[in-house]
């Protein structure tokens, strides 16, 4: 099964990167995109690729 990765808006305008079912998150990012390619870069550095799901 793929890897995958979410990154959540918080209500401060804050975007967090998390593992599903998590209940802290891996990293906190100021803009979506930062928060998108760090999951990116994570998911490809440990596992060669995978999801990133965005929620608003």
């Amino acid at each position: 099964m793929p890897e995958k990765l979410l990154v959540v808006r918080r209500r401060d305008d804050l975007w967090e990167v998390k593992a599903p079912g998590a209940h802290y998150p891996d990293s906190t990012h100021s803009t979506w995109a930062e928060a998108e390619k760090a999951a990116t870069d994570y998911l490809v550095e440990k596992f060669g690729g995978g999801y990133v799901d965005i929620i608003l």
